[in-house]
């Protein structure tokens, strides 16, 4: 089976231990994965964030928005442009609405491309141990990390730990994963 055809049957998988998932059980391991994340050096030493707009089967990292900007942090979160991400400056929820994909997306004006957030959390599907994600399969977020230099941490829950994500060359490591656990 060749690596296009691996991921795509694991994000089937995937995809399935999300959706059993329980909305208790997500609420209380997205209360513990903002914790770990507030607890993080860089998370706390990061002037810039670029934070995710998550979809209901991801942890739910709103509370960061809020919490960040009170701290002084400037906020941003992508958008889909064309094949592309780009960021955004958000201030407050009103600063959203449903975009691309019914992703909540930023309306605010696009930052600068010199604009390098201090620190990006990234959503996926999976992770495994060696920084590899699994994302949904449009390449949104490798395309856009490969052209920053940025402290990079996936976000999602322990169920989406996986031994080994199939890699390809435009695969872009993440420098650790955060994870209720």
């Amino acid at each position: 089976m060749n690596i296009a055809a691996q991921k795509q049957a694991l994000r089937r998988e995937l995809r399935e231990k999300l959706r059993l998932v329980s909305d208790d059980e997500r609420a209380a391991a997205s209360r513990r994965i903002v914790a770990k994340i507030f607890s993080l050096p860089a998370w706390r030493a990061a002037r810039t964030v670029l934070l995710f707009a998550p979809l209901t089967v991801e942890p739910d990292i709103s509370p960061l928005l809020m919490t960040a900007r009170a701290a002084g942090k400037r906020v941003f979160y992508p958008r889909v442009t064309g094949s592309d991400l780009e960021i955004c400056e958000v201030r407050g929820p009103e600063d959203v609405r449903a975009g691309a994909f019914g992703v909540l997306e930023p309306v605010t004006v696009a930052a600068s491309p010199l604009t390098v957030p201090d620190l990006a959390l990234v959503p996926g599907l999976g992770f495994d141990a060696d920084g590899h994600r699994l994302g949904r399969g449009r390449g949104y977020y490798d395309r856009f990390l490969s052209t920053t230099r940025t402290l990079t941490v996936g976000v999602g829950f322990h169920c989406q730990r996986v031994e080994k994500i199939p890699a390809e060359p435009h695969d872009v490591r993440l420098d650790m994963v955060v994870t209720e656990e």
